[in-house]
């Protein structure tokens, strides 16, 4: 993070007018934008946005660091809402575990390109870090809808449109085969992993198959887990269900 005092300062001068210096400032990415912090305050007496390129959020015992590159708070700590207005750039990272309450700032301008937690997030905050439709890279666990449940699968893939690489645990709805399918996502998967939390009776793995097909590359890591809820007694079928699901999609491209 970078601080000027801007009390008193002269006001600079430039060759171009100020609307194209404007028109540059609020165009830049966010390594430009640190640039130009270091080699004129000008820059950010107008422009008074702090930048970070990595956000990691990590339990209590977790070391912090703040620097412009990479900051990594502790769950806990007040700072964490002061974040608001700071531009968020490159990743996100929560490793802070459910036991710790965490409600996380609306970031001023969010375009993170990794987005991972290792915990649930509301609906309202992943649509907060999604927005932007700039993921890349997305391994999360699940989405808590506004009334408490879980948003289908669906409505987590139509909201990375540029998603290379995805890994969650997947609510499936009866509707949610179809409305996968007529998604249009705009690059083709490298890595789809699932882990799955449904009754396996409303898991249809040719619908499945179906959209695997129609949005991943030929040689992308496609794989089916069962989430370790499921009560013991269904551990075997599970397994045995498990390989069949994963040998279908081995086959794929074959």
């Amino acid at each position: 993070m970078i601080y000027f005092k801007t009390d008193k300062m002269d006001v600079q001068e430039f060759a171009l007018k100020e609307t194209f210096i404007y028109y540059f400032i609020m165009n830049l990415k966010p390594e430009h934008l640190i640039k130009l912090y270091q080699c004129c305050k000008f820059f950010y007496a107008r422009f008074c946005r702090n930048s970070i390129r990595h956000l990691v959020i990590v339990d209590d015992n977790g070391a912090e660091i703040l620097n412009a590159t990479k900051t990594t708070i502790r769950a806990s700590n007040t700072a964490l809402k002061k974040l608001a207005d700071f531009w968020i750039s490159d990743s996100f990272t929560s490793r802070a575990r459910f036991n710790v309450k965490i409600t996380l700032p609306t970031f001023s301008r969010c375009i993170i390109k990794k987005l991972e937690l290792c915990d649930y997030i509301k609906q309202n905050e992943f649509l907060m870090l999604t927005k932007a439709g700039t993921i890349e890279e997305l391994k999360i666990t699940s989405v808590f809808a506004e009334n408490g449940g879980f948003i289908p699968i669906e409505d987590i893939v139509i909201e990375v449109p540029y998603a290379k690489s995805i890994e969650f645990s997947a609510h499936f709805t009866e509707e949610s085969h179809e409305a996968l399918l007529s998604v249009n996502h705009n690059v083709k998967f490298t890595k789809f992993i699932l882990r799955l939390r449904n009754p396996v009776y409303i898991f249809n793995i040719d619908k499945f198959e179906e959209f695997i097909r129609k949005n991943a590359e030929t040689d992308c890591h496609v794989r089916i887990k069962f989430e370790s809820y499921f009560p013991p007694s269904m551990t075997n079928v599970l397994i045995s269900l498990e390989k069949s699901y994963n040998d279908t999609l081995k086959q794929l491209w074959k």
